[in-house]
């Protein structure tokens, strides 16, 4: 295994003036593309500052790309991303260099800083296995590390796609031709030159953890890391699932143990800080609440003008290793579709953690075989069918998955009544991940899209590229009796519409009209979409809540207020603490299940958003 710079690391030097400009290449810098169908679109360059994308708008063979400074600082953890190629496996792989010495040369000793496969292994000594499932897919490297000791400069940096190949000048292939068999323009691979500024000093990391009731919290552009540079200041976004939402409680908690006690032994362990964002959601939380292990507490409540209402939502914050909330929740079950062929219900696949939903897929371990298991391989997920349905409003859940050859979670919804049977009554995907793609998919199913093929008369699925699948992401669904828009961190990614055509009513375009349930799960794919499992991999897909929000028109339940009726109050007629006129000109009540109650029905109804008990 070649050993990549953080193995050893010697102090470097800033970049000089007579660096050269013009690196080695084993081709030349203007060859054209050999074919348009894995073309190299662009690089992500992950620092815990954020993310940072090069775009090639003309993707060819070599793209110089010196015009672009990359920033990042020493000790930084680094992740890169090649949006290379099309659907599934692409089979090459992915180089970072950096020239260490700034003396006009990479190499593969000391200038490689890492590599997603080489003679079987990746930069860490992880196997890979060599089929569709291992290096097929293996193209982004390992995250890694800066040295906390690299120097303050500007160094030329170099992306690669190539396929089993660290020359930093691309692989030769046969009769040492870049052009001859595996050669790096006959495999279609790419190489992209820019700089990379080191700036400032190696600085401690803080772990950030987020605290949130009916809001999101972003950075500014984007998904907030998982770390973030203690003794620095942050700047944040809060989002409210609707205009309307007022500020309920806005804190930072900071120190250590942030789950236990403030003080323990006479010894502070983490102190908590009160804040107030700005009317449009904007703060920027001091240095001097940056330190040790961050937590940010935003609680939001729906003021009497908001549009959606809390209708129902799931914490996941249970005791660690415990089930989700069977009330709500029950286990997927095995059956023939792909997503659902290696379902189990072992708490190994399913599980809370943290405050978190975990679902996991992994090879079988010997204990469950022990035990009758007959797969070699487990997936696990939820489906809330039988416990929880509702019929339009919207969606979201805050999600985190780690792409993977074969990965293939999703948040999804399924009719909670079928007659027909899949594709009839329909299939809203809320959000699919597979492989490893930065991608978010979003798709409709029905007997119009499926069985007939009309799948873009209109548009029923989308896709969002640039996804940093390192951040948790909040992925959302609007759905109305005649649209459906799907969002990504408050991005919309695309619309679906009922369609207008008589024809295409008839056969089922739109049967997005009845309740749906929810299904959040872990699965892999079969090589048909998402490729096949890698045995020697564990998926994991965490889901750290998930809620839904309705208007009044969409349900009459939201809002109402939970009032005990005392004997009094029901002698009367109304709520704790309050009158109701119930005659013919009184305003119309609703049953427990939305429904319009008839005049004259007794029992706990509603009335103008509050329980109210109606005597006979």
């Amino acid at each position: 295994m070649i050993k990549p710079y953080l193995l050893a690391f010697a102090l470097l030097l800033p970049l000089g003036a007579a660096a050269q400009s013009d690196y080695p290449l084993h081709f030349d810098k203007n060859a054209p593309a050999v074919s348009a169908d894995r073309p190299l679109r662009g690089v992500t360059f992950t620092t815990s500052a954020g993310a940072r994308r090069l775009t090639i708008a003309n993707p060819a063979p070599y793209t110089d790309l010196t015009a672009e400074t990359l920033t990042a600082r020493p000790g930084d953890r680094v992740e890169v991303r090649f949006d290379y190629g099309n659907n599934g496996a692409t089979w090459m792989h992915g180089y970072v260099f950096v020239d260490r010495d700034s003396d006009g040369n990479f190499t593969t000793d000391g200038d490689l800083l890492a590599y997603s496969y080489y003679q079987g292994q990746d930069m860490t000594g992880r196997t890979i296995a060599p089929n569709v499932q291992g290096y097929g897919s293996a193209l982004n490297p390992p995250a890694f590390r800066l040295p906390a000791n690299l120097a303050p400069g500007r160094y030329r940096l170099r992306f690669k796609v190539d396929w089993d190949n660290v020359d930093p000048a691309g692989s030769l292939g046969s009769e040492n031709s870049a052009k001859g068999k595996n050669g790096i323009l006959t495999n279609r691979g790419a190489i992209v030159d820019t700089w990379l500024e080191v700036k400032g000093k190696a600085y401690a990391e803080s772990r950030l953890s987020l605290d949130t009731r009916n809001a999101n919290l972003y950075a500014p552009d984007g998904a907030l890391p998982l770390t973030v540079a203690s003794d620095e200041a942050l700047a944040l976004r809060v989002v409210t699932p609707a205009a309307g939402y007022e500020l309920e409680r806005f804190a930072v908690r900071h120190g250590r143990e942030l789950d236990g006690p403030s003080t323990v032994g006479g010894t502070p362990q983490w102190t908590e800080t009160e804040f107030t964002p700005t009317a449009d959601g904007r703060i920027t939380l001091p240095a001097a609440v940056m330190q040790g292990d961050v937590r940010i507490i935003a609680h939001y409540v729906p003021g009497h003008n908001a549009k959606y209402l809390p209708a129902f939502a799931d914490e996941f914050d249970g005791p660690d290793g415990s089930q989700p909330n069977a009330k709500i929740w029950s286990r997927t079950v095995r059956r023939n579709p792909t997503w659902a062929r290696f379902h189990s219900d072992s708490p190994l696949t399913v599980f809370v953690q943290n405050g978190e939903l975990v679902c996991r897929a992994m090879a079988t371990p010997d204990s469950l075989k022990a035990k009758g298991e007959q797969k070699d391989f487990i997936t696990g997920g939820v489906r809330s069918e039988g416990r929880y349905s509702f019929r339009y409003g919207r969606a979201e859940a805050r999600i985190f998955t780690t792409p993977h050859s074969g990965n293939f979670p999703a948040f999804w919804m399924m009719p909670a009544k079928s007659k027909k049977g899949w594709p009839h009554e329909g299939e809203i995907d809320i959000w699919e991940q597979i492989n490893n793609e930065n991608k978010a998919y979003h798709t409709l199913h029905s007997n119009w899209t499926f069985n007939l093929k009309h799948k873009n008369d209109p548009m029923s699925h989308f896709a969002m590229g640039d996804i940093d699948y390192s951040r948790y992401h909040t992925f959302a669904v609007e759905w109305t009796p005649t649209q459906i828009t799907w969002s990504v961190d408050g991005k919309v990614a695309g619309t679906a519409v009922k369609s207008t055509n008589a024809d295409a009513l008839a056969n089922g375009q739109w049967p997005y009209t009845e309740p749906f349930y929810l299904i959040l799960n872990q699965s892999v794919g079969d090589g048909s979409w998402a490729a096949g499992p890698d045995m020697n991999f564990r998926y994991e897909t965490r889901f750290d809540w998930v809620r839904v929000y309705q208007t009044r028109e969409q349900n009459p339940l939201v809002g109402i207020e939970a009032v005990k009726l005392g004997d009094e109050t029901q002698k009367q007629g109304g709520s704790a603490g309050k009158t109701a006129d119930f005659s013919a000109k009184s305003a119309d009540n609703f049953d427990l299940t939305g429904r319009k109650a008839p005049k004259g029905t007794a029992g706990v109804q509603i009335q103008g958003g509050h329980k109210v008990m109606v005597g006979r």
